[in-house]
């Protein structure tokens, strides 16, 4: 066997420049196949030896989630808003008309939600779900102008479940989300959401939970 490969589970491990394996599912037997299918449907599963927790493998899929858009049509690129004065929100991911029309309520009357296919070029807000890089660039392309915001939602009123692995780390006990920032940023976020936890007014004594993170930190 040649160096920079080993045997496992039927196939070949390739061992790359990069230090990255390589393992070619072509190469497994049908059980173990089976498995690292399962994974790649899963994202994450956890590995125990003899009942006993070692570790868990996580799938990062390379492949480009979502539809292959068309370029503007022509016209389209360097219009306004549809209403003078609103800001316009658009958002990418699967939802009602009835969703749509109640989130463009809630954000008020200066504001105008719109699927992003129906949105022009210059739309100021891009609401989507936590998505590859390779698409969320494709938002700043096709929205120049837009801050790309991304969220989470749950709403059983309208059947929306787009989640995250931000929200599914909340959902199994962590408190905060802070994003990534220097060293001693870290020890300011941390320090401020701390101060943030001790304030009476925000209720009970037990940590409240924060979900989304800006640029100054925890949110």
């Amino acid at each position: 066997m040649r160096r920079g490969r080993r045997r496992h589970g039927g196939g070949l491990v390739h061992r790359r420049r990069s230090g990255r394996a390589q393992l070619d599912l072509t190469g497994l037997s049908p059980e173990v196949r089976a498995v690292v299918e399962s994974l790649i449907d899963d994202g994450e599963v956890d590995i125990t030896r003899s009942g006993e927790p070692v570790g868990t493998l996580a799938f990062t899929s390379t492949v480009l989630h979502g539809a292959v858009l068309p370029p503007d049509p022509p016209g389209r690129t360097g219009q306004g808003s549809p209403r003078e004065g609103v800001v316009v929100v658009a958002t990418t991911m699967l939802m009602s008309d009835a969703a749509r029309r109640r989130l463009s309520d809630a954000f008020g009357p200066d504001y105008l939600v719109l699927d992003f296919l129906d949105a022009p070029s210059t739309a100021d807000i891009v609401l989507t779900q936590p998505v590859s890089p390779q698409l969320t660039h494709r938002w700043t392309l096709m929205f120049p102008q837009a801050q790309v915001i991304i969220t989470e939602i749950l709403d059983p009123e309208f059947g929306l479940d787009v989640s995250g692995p931000v929200g599914r780390l909340l959902d199994a006990g962590a408190h905060v989300y802070l994003p990534p920032r220097p060293v001693e940023q870290v020890a300011e976020n941390v320090l401020g959401y701390l101060a943030a936890q001790a304030r009476p007014e925000l209720g009970s004594a037990g940590a409240t939970r924060l979900e989304l993170g800006t640029d100054d930190g925890a949110v």
